[in-house]
């Protein structure tokens, strides 16, 4: 039973989803509470104009209507209430680059407190709501010869000189400190290294951050925790562990608390840890103390950091992964640890005061929602995403499936027009590897189900939130064995479930989906009778050396196969080896900005079977990113998934 009940409002007789209706959709994301609990403040994002508006919202936790507090054609995110409770500031673009604003709730417009020439991305009030902490560009450029407004040229010397979603980074982000009434910010962090979070100390003298101050930190930044006067001056290491620090917190406590890994090297399948004041909170417990599924009912700021919030004096709160699913947890500083609910929910966004919770949350029933956590349980406070995609809710059945190998394998099905028919099936893979599905279909998946098409998804060995032996068991062998898992699926449904014609089978994902797609129909040729691939990895010597992120993948590599003295390792892994044995149609979907799977991924298995003369099709989304399925520009949503459900539905003969 779910946790959260369908709001009656907003179901609506069955709709046929249409591409189009992306244009439609609205998203729940960051939220703040007051600090008497008496309202919550969030983020709603809607398409006007072909754009992204991002708004915010008031409610209360006594339900009730919606109150708009901003109405500017803009970008409004990242609220937080004053200690008084009485102004709120934000983050929000209306003027050009992304900047801090503060609006008085009690009435007025907002006021625009900074002005960096490189924005803002993070504004939090001191203890006394005098200052603002600010997170924004240093002001002074990293790789740039000449004229910084036309330079001759880019002189990088660092490996760190890009990341996916922000392009070259020739600004490292600072710390910096504001009046809040006279403001005037002041840099109090050197230029030269990232600061990546911050937080205030409980007498607003001091200020927490993470960076990455080693020699080394041109290679890979691992951040460490550190603090520094709130005036400025020399930092003083305050914790380090081996696989850097994620999230900070600091205050009502005297301990700073923060986030991490502790296996060298940060590692995907290591489980992300709580410390406090240098103590590991829950050691025995093995909780991966973050969100760990994601979707296309999200925003940008909930691909971030995981939250980690003080409730008060004694305790702390966070998002735990289970099974795919996240709730919500406190974290005693005593060591007490307690799951205040663990609904069939993905959770991505909490928020406390007064001594009230409240998350943003996603089911099987429908999009992100704000919901106060009460008593075990859930309680839904808005309706904003029942309301539009209430008309396509559509059933979706939780399996569980058996592997010979003794383990079992999360499954959730998505039946073609809500019939148990045998019907074409497409298996959707998730990204990562060390990553995760929860309950929440996605947009393509009601598509390609209202199309006519089974849908599954699942998660396979090498997914987190099942424990870190789980997650390990694909690091270094990408594509087995939860390619042995995802075969396994298809067999079931086949023969078990007996829903689907083994000659009628389709795979699809992005990025590290997107890598199994082109290994499956490469290594397992004749299996499936259609593909798409998007923002793949096909060639793992080329991610390592042209990804923001293939310092990772290289490392790892070179330690496990020592790839330093042989290729072979490396075409081992590689799809585009085998990729002459497939014959299934393959759609490639890349975005033409993506850093962490460039777009000559897609294009080497686009050329190889383009030459053999095979069915091929390349489709590239100028100036996007590689999440692009959730915040690119609504318009190239729409064709994205217009193409995936007309790809499948050609190539297996959907009748919807």
């Amino acid at each position: 039973m779910k946790t959260i009940e369908r709001e009656e409002a907003g179901i609506q007789t069955r709709t046929r989803f249409e591409p189009k209706d992306v244009l439609k959709q609205v998203v729940i994301a960051a939220l703040a509470v007051a600090p008497d609990g008496e309202s919550i403040v969030y983020v709603k994002r809607t398409v006007e104009d072909g754009k992204y508006a991002r708004r915010l919202w008031r409610t209360t936790f006594d339900g009730g209507r919606p109150e708009q507090l901003t109405s500017a054609k803009a970008s409004d995110q990242r609220p937080r209430f004053s200690p008084d409770g009485r102004r709120l500031v934000f983050i929000s673009d209306r003027s050009g680059k992304p900047q801090a604003w503060v609006i008085n709730l009690s009435g007025g417009e907002p006021r625009q407190v900074t002005d960096l020439p490189g924005g803002v991305g993070a504004a939090d009030w001191s203890p006394d709501g005098s200052k603002l902490l600010l997170l924004g560009g240093s002001g002074e450029k990293r790789f740039l010869v000449g004229d910084p407004d036309d330079p001759t040229a880019r002189a990088i010397r660092d490996y760190t000189w890009r990341f996916d979603g922000v392009g070259v980074r020739d600004e490292y982000t600072s710390v910096w400190v504001t009046d809040v009434d006279e403001p005037k910010p002041k840099r109090i962090t050197d230029p030269h290294y990232n600061v990546s979070g911050a937080a205030w100390s409980p007498d607003g003298a001091r200020i927490a951050f993470l960076a990455d101050r080693s020699e080394t930190h041109g290679l890979e930044e691992i951040d460490s925790v550190w603090s520094i006067d709130a005036h400025g001056g020399e930092p003083q290491q305050v914790a380090r562990l081996a696989g850097g620090t994620l999230n900070v917190a600091w205050g009502p406590g005297r301990d700073v608390a923060y986030l991490g890994l502790s296996h060298e090297g940060s590692p995907g399948w290591a489980d992300v840890e709580l410390h406090v004041g240098g103590r590991r909170l829950a050691a025995d417990r093995h909780l991966n103390i973050q969100p760990t599924s994601y979707g296309d009912y999200m925003d940008g700021d909930q691909f971030g950091q995981p939250p980690l919030i003080y409730e008060d004096d004694e305790n702390l709160l966070a998002l735990v992964g289970h099974h795919g699913y996240s709730h919500p947890y406190r974290f005693g500083v005593n060591g007490n640890v307690e799951a205040l609910a663990t609904p069939e929910a993905m959770c991505s966004s909490i928020a406390a005061g007064g001594g009230r919770v409240a998350v943003v949350a996603a089911t099987s029933d429908g999009p992100n929602e704000v919901c106060a956590v009460e008593d075990g349980k859930l309680r839904k406070l808005t309706t904003d995403g029942s309301a539009w995609y209430g008309p396509f809710s559509r059933d979706v059945e939780h399996f569980q499936v058996k592997h010979p190998d003794g383990h079992s394998i999360d499954t959730w099905l998505i039946k073609a027009n809500g019939e148990s028919k045998v019907a074409p099936l497409v298996i959707d893979v998730h990204g990562g590897p060390n990553s995760s599905f929860g309950p929440t279909p996605w947009l393509e998946m009601t598509a390609l189900a209202d199309g006519g098409i089974h849908v599954i998804y699942s998660n396979p060995r090498g997914s987190v939130s099942y424990g870190e032996k789980y997650a390990k068991d694909v690091e270094g062998v990408w594509g087995e064995p939860d390619g042995s898992d995802l075969l396994r699926i298809i067999d079931w449904a086949v023969d078990e479930l007996k829903i689907a014609d083994r000659a009628k089978i389709g795979i699809m994902g992005l990025s590290y989906g997107g890598f199994m797609t082109n290994w499956m129909i490469a290594n397992h040729p004749g299996v499936f009778a259609a593909a798409v691939s998007e923002n793949p990895v096909t060639d793992m010597l080329g991610e390592w050396a042209t990804s923001d992120f293939g310092r990772y993948i290289g490392r790892r590599a070179a330690e496990k196969q020592n790839a330093w003295e042989s290729i072979d390792a490396f075409l081992a892994r590689s799809p585009f080896v085998k990729m002459h044995q497939n014959k299934a149609p393959l759609l490639l979907l890349h975005a033409e900005n993506d850093m962490r799977c460039p777009p000559g991924q897609s294009e080497m298995v686009f050329h190889i079977l383009r030459t053999l003369g095979r069915e091929v099709e390349m489709v590239r989304y100028p100036a996007e990113t590689h999440i692009m399925l959730a915040i690119g520009r609504p318009d190239r949503r729409v064709d994205r998934i217009e193409r995936i459900v007309g790809w499948f539905t050609t190539h297996l003969g959907a009748d919807s």
